[in-house]
């Protein structure tokens, strides 16, 4: 009998977890399907990554653009909260540069080959955010979740950061405000 009503617990638990969700994104979904730009506001982000070349402020300017240079939803960035539609904010969690990839095991001998020969001859580079949407006529959270990426490619360290900058921020808009139409 436990065992049922921890089960139906569980159960009722992911139902209104689930339920919580659809309705952000719903309140979401509202907010960019109108005609009029959804206003902006991009609070500033913080550096727990350890890594002193991240700098928030640039990867700030980076996301403003990568919101202007969207399509499918037109965004307006606006300087205060209280002139925004929403708030977003973030956590750079995790950036990392490699001079060379890391290797993947894999059972095939071919397919280790090829991955050590393009592990050899190129950088990789990872960045991990934790984003945060807030609906900032509500001060209701709308969207939260930890956005990554990477790019393996021959790259220096210097211009490995607006490259993953780009395209944790591409990751970031498709992930919240949906695929873009084109």
């Amino acid at each position: 009998m436990a065992r049922r009503i921890s089960s139906f617990m569980a159960f009722m638990l992911c139902c209104v977890w689930s339920s919580l969700s659809l309705a952000s994104n719903a309140e979401l979904a509202s907010l960019i399907n109108t005609k009029n730009p959804v206003k902006a506001y991009i609070k500033e982000f913080t550096n727990q990554s350890g890594q002193n070349q991240i700098i928030p402020e640039e990867y700030k300017k980076s996301l403003e653009s990568a919101l202007l240079n969207r399509k499918a939803v037109k965004f307006e960035i606006v300087k205060s909260p209280e002139l925004s539609d929403v708030q977003i904010s973030g956590v750079i969690k995790k950036y990392q540069y490699l001079e060379r990839g890391p290797m993947k095991v894999s059972t095939g001998v071919g397919t280790m080959l090829l991955d050590m020969a393009a592990t050899a001859t190129h950088n990789y580079v990872e960045m991990e955010v934790a984003f945060t949407i807030i609906d900032t006529k509500t001060n209701k959270s709308l969207w939260e979740d930890t956005v990554s990426a990477y790019i393996k490619k021959v790259m220096t360290p210097e211009e490995s950061i607006p490259l993953i900058y780009d395209k944790i921020s591409r990751n970031f808009l498709w992930k919240s405000f949906g695929k873009p139409n084109s």
